[in-house]
């Protein structure tokens, strides 16, 4: 009697787990993404951007176009910046909401912190990958304080909507990738939260085409040859054209062209996916 056999391979060298976990634009023999779903093509992310990129090339082509915007040093030092100017910003809200005892001007304050953290990477995400502000955390102090703060050319109208839905996009994803066509769209219950899923990424598709149209509004009105922001929407526009002042050239196969707003927003929605939801 023939019994089947299961092939297990113990990796015990960490150099050999670091190239497992951190694979590259050049060494794509372990890549971290989705295979193929034929659910992730209704979904509309199906070889697209990274996360859900089968496509090698396609994959490789995004790749080095994010690593070029969020590897360069004024990148890395703009989001250190924005990092602490963040966190002040948060200790004064935490003041605002607290108890203040007047007598001695110190303050204390019981809150779930994972709720300010979500919005504080939010706003985080929101800076480095679009250069504005999104005022998540002003938001949410609105929601607790009777003091309300105003914000004016914040980067998207809703960050309490828009953070719900990107975690609803995630979770949305279960039925595309687990369930056939058949139970997607006739069985109850599922077909609700498949259509609500689809709903919900038009909504998404339609703030992130927004800040894209947006900014290259800005770009066009800007002198060629002049400076422009360290942020990374910025650089994914401008690499491969004339208003790239590093001159990247950043091609595959010896294809060197620019990125079209279809493949911006999708490498600007694994960017929230990946700085929102983790």
């Amino acid at each position: 009697m023939e019994t089947s056999v299961k092939r297990r391979i113990v990796i015990s060298r960490p150099d050999y787990i670091e190239k497992i976990l951190t694979p590259s634009s050049r060494d794509t023999t372990f890549m971290l993404r989705f295979p193929y779903f034929e659910g992730l093509e209704e979904l509309g992310v199906s070889g697209k951007g990274i996360i859900s990129n089968h496509k090698i090339n396609s994959w490789r082509f995004n790749c080095k176009f994010f690593d070029n915007a969020v590897l360069k040093p004024s990148f890395i030092s703009e989001a250190i910046e924005r990092s602490n100017i963040l966190t002040k910003e948060l200790e004064e809200y935490w003041k605002y909401v607290g108890k203040l005892n007047i007598s001695s001007y110190e303050w204390s304050l019981e809150t779930d912190i994972t709720k300010w953290a979500l919005r504080f990477a939010c706003d985080m995400i929101t800076i480095v990958v679009t250069g504005e502000r999104s005022y998540s955390m002003a938001s949410y102090y609105n929601i607790l304080s009777n003091k309300k703060v105003k914000n004016s050319n914040t980067a998207i109208e809703d960050p309490e909507r828009f953070i719900q839905g990107i975690k609803n996009h995630l979770s949305g994803f279960t039925y595309f990738l687990y369930f056939s066509p058949f139970l997607r769209h006739h069985i109850p219950f599922i077909k609700d939260q498949v259509k609500a899923t689809l709903k919900n990424r038009d909504y998404l598709f339609k703030i992130l085409d927004l800040i894209i149209k947006k900014r290259r509004k800005e770009i066009e009105e800007i002198p060629v040859g002049d400076e422009l922001r360290n942020d990374m929407l910025t650089s994914l526009i401008v690499t491969n054209t004339v208003r790239d002042i590093n001159r990247t050239n950043i091609g595959i196969d010896n294809i060197s062209r620019p990125m079209t707003d279809d493949e911006i927003r999708a490498n600007l929605l694994d960017s929230f996916q990946g700085g929102i939801d983790t």
